[in-house]
């Protein structure tokens, strides 16, 4: 069996270090070489070489990480934080290897919701949250009812995110609203949210989908999860999505639902946070990637498992 030399970025995110783990149990041969800015990270620990590196932005990274997949012939590159998937997306050419990135303009799109909304009613996509700039209070209150959401155009992890439920609490946050917010509706409950993952074929349909119902962690990751195996409102949905983005590889769709309607909140272009939690019940993205990038789509589909997840990180102790 071969191996293969495979180059994980940011592993010590819980995208990274996921990551990792799938690979871990894919039963592919890999040898596994880790970055991240920290010297010292959990991710560190699941490699077999690390080498702590600069930040995304800074002048030397591209240097840095050409001399890393040179030294250890990197068959493959997986990012392992979204500043990466951004910053590869555009530079991958400058790299002698493969990368695990999705289509294009895809991720270019991803990188704003207020451009992917646009990009979404020009199709006449059915789910869309209606969503609108520059706002005041009335304005909103009128448009969108109470309680609503304000939030910037480029975030992740629930990063600058504010539920307005009085003009008190848009007063208090007024100051931080900015040509980069949007503003929409707040629809449906924490107890309807839904992360998808679908490993896109590049075509227009999808290798494997997986459906998990979550809460999130107050850091904006998945941390309570449950296995839905049927749900034809959102089947339906993902695929009107893969027609109309051609996603290649890992995409991960969010939802909300509001008594039968389900209503797009997110889409990354990108391996999710749910990505261990994922493996576990019998769906490896990270295997996926190797056998799509390197196998030539020898995919290796598990029959899924159905349960629920509650993520937690726990003391670890090393003795050296």
């Amino acid at each position: 069996m071969k191996e293969y030399n495979i180059l994980v970025t940011g592993v010590g995110a819980i995208i990274g270090y996921g990551i990792i783990e799938s690979l871990k149990l894919s039963g592919i041969k890999c040898k596994i070489i880790g970055t991240d800015i920290y010297s010292e990270n959990y991710g560190k620990y699941l490699c077999d070489h690390f080498e702590q590196v600069p930040l995304t932005e800074s002048k030397e990274y591209q240097t840095i990480i050409n001399n890393i997949i040179e030294k250890n012939e990197i068959d493959l590159v997986f990012p392992g934080i979204e500043q990466d998937v951004f910053y590869f997306n555009e530079n991958y050419a400058l790299f002698n290897t493969a990368f695990v990135l999705n289509q294009n303009e895809l991720v270019r799109l991803t990188k704003d919701k207020w451009m992917i909304y646009n990009h979404l009613q020009k199709h006449s996509f059915p789910d869309l949250i209606p969503t609108f700039e520059n706002l005041n209070y009335d304005n909103a209150k009128e448009l969108l009812g109470l309680p609503f959401i304000i939030k910037p155009r480029q975030s992740y992890a629930s990063k600058g995110f504010y539920i307005i439920d009085n003009e008190l609490a848009f007063r208090e946050i007024e100051n931080k609203i900015t040509g980069n917010t949007i503003f929409q509706p707040y629809i449906g409950s924490l107890d309807e949210e839904y992360t998808i993952s679908v490993f896109g074929d590049g075509q227009g349909g999808y290798i494997d989908a997986f459906i998990l119902k979550r809460y999130l962690s107050k850091a904006g990751a998945s941390e309570k999860m449950f296995v839905i195996k049927n749900d034809d409102s959102l089947y339906e949905s993902i695929k009107l999505l893969t027609n109309i983005f051609k996603p290649e590889g890992p995409t991960n769709f969010q939802y909300r639902k509001e008594r039968d309607k389900v209503w797009l909140l997110e889409i990354n272009a990108r391996i999710s946070s749910a990505c261990s939690v994922r493996t576990k019940f019998g769906y490896n993205e990270p295997m996926y990637c190797i056998q799509y990038y390197l196998e030539n789509g020898a995919y290796t589909i598990l029959s899924k498992k159905s349960g629920k997840a509650i993520r937690y990180i726990a003391d670890e102790i090393r003795y050296e």
